[in-house]
């Protein structure tokens, strides 16, 4: 699907002790790597419709790529992250998505009501806008993409904080870059945010 849109998806091997650190600390790590795993797998699945016309791409670090056998129908490719913070990781694969041509996306595994009609409406907002957020109720984003290769893009945001958002929009103004918003949803780094998940699901 060369010249399509890409979607690059966060993902880390379900190790205890080296996934969701916040909620580890309060139900324990192999509870912690437990729903982690379940949550790739959930995410995944959540997004088969795009792969109509979105290549989806399986961002993967913490373990070799065989070790993510069991989502290898989920995904078409997968790609090892590099090292490096945030910023580096997510400047690297958009610089190799854009190579392919299209619109390039980025979401994480930890949003479970993100779903592959928000990654449609993500799309198209880059057919007029040069970047598209979705934000979540904590300052930070469940998805970014940008319809061009944008050198720096990433530069100068202060990751996994209150003020992610707000940094990369300011980002975004000085450099010029027009910005569309989606819904804001919100993710799971902690037991509140499980707690308030499950009660959305069950109506509360």
């Amino acid at each position: 699907m060369i010249g399509g849109p890409v979607l690059l998806v966060f993902l880390k091997y379900p190790e205890p002790g080296k996934v969701k650190t916040r909620l580890a600390a309060e139900f324990g790590a192999e509870v912690a790597a437990r729903l982690y795993r379940e949550w790739v797998g959930g995410v995944l699945r959540a997004v088969q419709a795009a792969r109509r016309t979105t290549r989806v791409v399986g961002y993967f670090d913490g373990a070799p790529a065989e070790r993510f056998t069991e989502w290898a129908a989920l995904v078409d490719e997968w790609l090892p992250q590099p090292t490096g913070d945030l910023g580096t990781r997510l400047a690297a694969g958009f610089a190799w998505g854009h190579e392919c041509g299209g619109p390039i996306l980025a979401i994480g595994t930890d949003c479970l009501d993100l779903h592959a009609f928000h990654l449609a409406v993500a799309v198209e907002e880059l057919r007029s806008q040069d970047v598209v957020f979705g934000p979540t109720s904590d300052g930070g984003y469940y998805l970014v993409g940008t319809r061009r290769h944008v050198p720096g893009f990433f530069d100068g945001v202060r990751w996994s904080s209150p003020h992610t958002l707000a940094d990369h929009r300011g980002r975004c103004r000085k450099i010029g870059l027009t910005v569309a918003l989606l819904p804001t949803l919100d993710d799971i780094d902690t037991a509140a945010d499980l707690l308030a998940y499950e009660a959305r699901g069950k109506g509360l």
